[in-house]
């Protein structure tokens, strides 16, 4: 997997790219995308597909801009409704072109992503999983998980916490921070190896 991080946005919001064999797909373009797409034009990459882990807005913000060199946006259709609520007033959020649900497969040159939901964070979040690498949008981070009351449910994020703890995951990829491991966030993490227990959180 060939792979590059952009820090993008007012919240530092990981932009992954994901390339193979001169085509691409971009998660989570939190910001302006400039870098990003000058990137892929030094690079002679085809941009195919822009996901969105979720539907806030530093997950989205620059997306428009990417449509406009012909991708196709996917998102959960459960956070549709979350984009307008922090999206810039001035002019309406980019519609999706497709559903990114549990069990999506997209293929980027001879790469297939699978989606994978993971709820709680919002009820659509949605992770992305190459290989034996998952990138967890704002439902995981290193040492930590994301906030549950901007469309979200603690209960349901529990659960999720738990499905991903089961995974063959070795690489985790979060929205905002450091990358990590699922063994690293198993043994210290404390949502996830029960030092914090259901009335802590």
């Amino acid at each position: 997997m060939n792979l590059r991080t952009f820090v993008l946005g007012p919240l530092h919001t990981n932009c992954y790219l994901i390339w193979d064999k001169g085509e691409a797909l971009v998660i989570d373009p939190g910001g302006d995308p400039s870098e990003v797409i000058a990137f892929l034009r030094g690079s002679g990459l085809r941009l195919k597909y822009i996901v969105s882990t979720h539907g806030h807005f530093d997950h989205v913000l620059g997306v428009k801009p990417l449509k406009r060199i012909g991708a196709k946006f996917l998102i959960n259709f459960k956070d549709v409704d979350l984009m307008p609520l922090y999206y810039d007033w001035r002019e309406l959020p980019p519609e999706p072109d497709d559903e990114l649900k549990d069990g999506t497969e997209i293929r980027v040159g001879d790469l297939t992503l699978m989606g994978i939901s993971t709820p709680g964070h919002t009820m659509g979040s949605t992770s992305i999983l190459v290989g034996q690498s998952l990138f967890t949008g704002d439902t995981l981070f290193k040492g930590t998980v994301g906030r549950y009351d901007l469309g979200g449910d603690r209960d349901t994020l529990r659960v999720t916490l738990e499905k991903i703890k089961t995974m063959n995951v070795v690489d985790v990829f979060p929205g905002h921070g450091d990358r990590t491991t699922l063994q690293d966030e198993v043994r210290s993490n404390p949502f996830l190896n029960g030092v914090l227990g259901p009335d802590d959180w």
